[in-house]
């Protein structure tokens, strides 16, 4: 967040919104497995399973802000930072990604019947 701010262009206004509400929902997962969330509720929610789609949707985002970052300021020659923040976008595109890719498969491991 800090390397694409403050935003110039476009593509680093969708950046940095999917930095940040990335940033806060992953804050908030935190929160809800730090404090046993999933289990004082006793809500009929299936937690993996949304867990699951909300990262493979931040992992989506993250790949589509990461194109458009890297691809709005490969042209500029003192870009260096929004650059930076692209591959930042790229190793954080890889994470979500991985973290969809366990949770699925911790969910195929939970539903079957």
């Amino acid at each position: 967040m800090a390397c694409a701010s403050p935003a110039y262009v476009g593509a680093t206004h969708w950046f940095l919104f999917v930095a940040v509400t990335s940033f806060i929902s992953t804050l908030i997962w935190c929160a809800v497995y730090f404090l046993s969330l999933r289990e004082v509720l006793k809500v009929p929610i299936n937690w993996i399973l949304t867990e699951l789609l909300n990262t493979s949707i931040k992992a989506v985002l993250y790949m589509i802000a990461f194109i458009a970052q890297l691809s709005a300021w490969t042209a500029y020659r003192t870009s260096s930072s929004n650059i930076a923040a692209g591959i930042f976008g790229i190793f954080n595109t890889i994470a979500y990604a991985a973290g969809a890719y366990f949770l699925y498969i911790e969910w195929k491991s939970t539903n079957t019947q």
